[in-house]
């Protein structure tokens, strides 16, 4: 008898934990994951309805005799162990609603004389876009008990219409490469956060070109 009240006092104790524990959300694991298959004589294209790109994995190789295969010489379908991972994708996709990625800039050759193909999964995540020209203060908030969660962040230039500037043909090809990692250092987790589009934060990544800050964020 006293065996069986020692493990309904641990049962009770147990889902007394459970009951309390906070839960904790992670959007790449609860919303819908799409795959996207792309040959690699094609553009890789991601695309969301709703939300913005979160790429979870990209892979390019061969693993199937099957796929991309019709119209294709035989000896180029039978190689089918050959994959190589494709960090790229993230950093030119995350926080986009749409996003093509031309077959040029895509992964070096893993295995030659094999028609290859990407495997892309990504996932639409519900966020909030922040757009600060160089100068002024970026505001990052959640309400309630929700915390900021950075899905991709750059200081530089990549449009001619964001933050007019007075020059022509402003440098559109700026990017500061530590952007994200400076962003998400100072406002992930915190439920507000204040940081400046400035070069004293980021550094100059491109001298004489009016710079802004863009993040994509989303609150959990």
């Amino acid at each position: 008898m006293g065996f069986l009240t020692a493990v309904l006092f641990l049962v009770l104790m147990n889902c007394s934990l459970l009951k309390s524990k906070p839960a904790i959300v992670n959007y790449r694991t609860v919303l819908k994951k799409y795959s996207q298959m792309t040959c690699v004589d094609s553009d890789l294209h991601l695309r969301c309805g709703t939300g913005v790109i979160s790429v979870i994995s990209a892979t390019f190789g061969r693993r199937s005799t099957d796929t991309c295969g019709p119209a294709r010489p035989q000896n180029f379908m039978l190689t089918t162990r050959c994959s190589k991972d494709t960090p790229p994708v993230d950093k030119w996709c995350n926080g986009l609603s749409d996003c093509v990625v031309s077959k040029d800039r895509l992964a070096s050759d893993p295995c030659i004389h094999a028609f290859k193909y990407y495997i892309t999964t990504y996932t639409c995540i519900p966020a909030e876009t922040s757009v600060t020209c160089e100068g002024e203060q970026s505001i990052l908030k959640c309400v309630g008990h929700a915390k900021i969660q950075i899905i991709a962040a750059n200081y530089g230039r990549t449009d001619g219409t964001t933050c007019p500037t007075k020059r022509r043909r402003p440098n559109t090809n700026c990017s500061s490469p530590n952007s994200l990692d400076i962003v998400s250092n100072r406002c992930e987790g915190r439920k507000r956060c204040t940081i400046s589009a400035s070069n004293d934060v980021f550094s100059d990544p491109c001298v004489n070109t009016r710079k802004y800050l863009w993040i994509v964020y989303y609150c959990v």
